[in-house]
């Protein structure tokens, strides 16, 4: 009986260091958070390369560009088509990003824009972002996908849809009709945009709409789009702004303030230019030659002593005593010697 218990003792002895082992090979295993990936799974053919790359787009200019300087991480895809990448090392703030694949015997920094190679989609995401896409049935590569645990990308999915489904529509339309559904599609996205609760996929759409050219002819929508969005600091708002010319207003205060600085400044104007010639100097309007015998008269000497000393003849001298008299208003040089200067 003894050796029975003995036996039991060593053998719940073993059962226990065995359960204790696993628990720190399960510790000392990396795990990725539930919180903290992008997950999926796709379905390529042999032409393409076995790698997802992740790549993130600084600004709106470079949705359509491309360089190794852009890809922050790859994934290999395994045989059942699945790939994960972290995201704890990503930002706190929301950015977007690109995931793409290359062709076989293409470089990594490739980019396929548009028909059914097109070989990349876009995605908003964070350090705490945890999301899925998963591949359904079809002829492209992105053409298809469901993406699970993330409302903003399934938006960033819709707007793409938006546009393929207008863009099937022009392929074959007259130029009339394809006028009618780019405006309309345009109409649409700012309407999507307007009315959208995350700032960068309402941002997306705006770019997707091709808002360069509306701007001119809708400034008060982009105002008031900027306005709505006026606590977003990141790159992709501060290029945006830049792109949208200040509204000028013409009332409220800043007309007023303007207004009445104008007028402050003409009447100034206006009261120092009437008020010049009373403050001239009339001595300013003798020549050089009458202030030198203006000197002289005032020193009493006569008109004849003046013209031995400046060697001139007497005549010469008397026009000039005139022309004196004349600029300064007096008539003889008892009143010279009165005048004030």
């Amino acid at each position: 009986m003894q050796k029975q218990n003995c036996k039991l003792i060593r053998i719940l002895l073993k059962i226990i260091l065995l359960v204790f082992a696993g628990f720190i090979i399960l510790l000392s295993v990396p795990r990725v958070s539930a919180q903290s990936q992008i997950s999926g799974q796709l379905n390529v053919d042999s032409t393409w390369s076995r790698v997802v790359y992740l790549s993130i787009i600084s600004n709106f200019e470079e949705l359509n560009s491309m360089s190794n300087n852009m890809i922050i991480e790859k994934s290999k895809l395994d045989r059942n088509g699945r790939f994960l990448f972290r995201t704890d090392y990503l930002p706190a703030e929301y950015n977007l990003y690109r995931i793409h694949l290359a062709k076989k015997g293409s470089p990594p920094a490739s980019l396929i824009i548009g028909g059914k190679d097109e070989n990349h989609m876009f995605l908003i995401a964070s350090k705490n972002s945890s999301f899925s896409i998963k591949q359904s049935p079809s002829s492209s590569l992105f053409g298809s996908v469901k993406i699970e645990g993330s409302h903003q990308n399934k938006l960033l999915q819709k707007i793409d849809k938006m546009v393929l489904f207008a863009d099937t529509l022009n392929f074959n339309g007259i130029t009339l009709k394809r006028e009618l559904i780019e405006n309309g599609l345009e109409e649409e996205l700012r309407q999507f945009a307007d009315t959208c609760s995350f700032s960068l996929v309402a941002l997306y759409a705006l770019y997707k709409s091709n808002f360069e050219s509306n701007v001119k002819n809708n400034p008060d929508f982009y105002n008031r789009f900027i306005k709505k969005w006026s606590t977003e600091n990141s790159s992709y708002f501060k290029t945006f702004r830049k792109s949208i010319p200040t509204q000028n207003s013409t009332s409220g205060y800043p007309f007023l303030y303007g207004v009445i600085g104008l007028f402050l400044g003409v009447v100034l104007t206006f009261f120092l230019f009437k008020r010049e010639p009373f403050k001239r100097n009339p001595l300013l309007k003798l020549t050089v030659q009458e202030r030198k015998i203006l000197g002289f008269l005032e020193s009493g000497k006569t008109n004849k002593e003046i013209s031995d000393e400046l060697n001139i003849s007497l005549s010469t001298v008397k026009s000039h005593v005139n022309s004196i008299f004349s600029k300064l208003k007096i008539k003889s040089r008892k009143e010279l010697l009165s005048f004030e200067k």
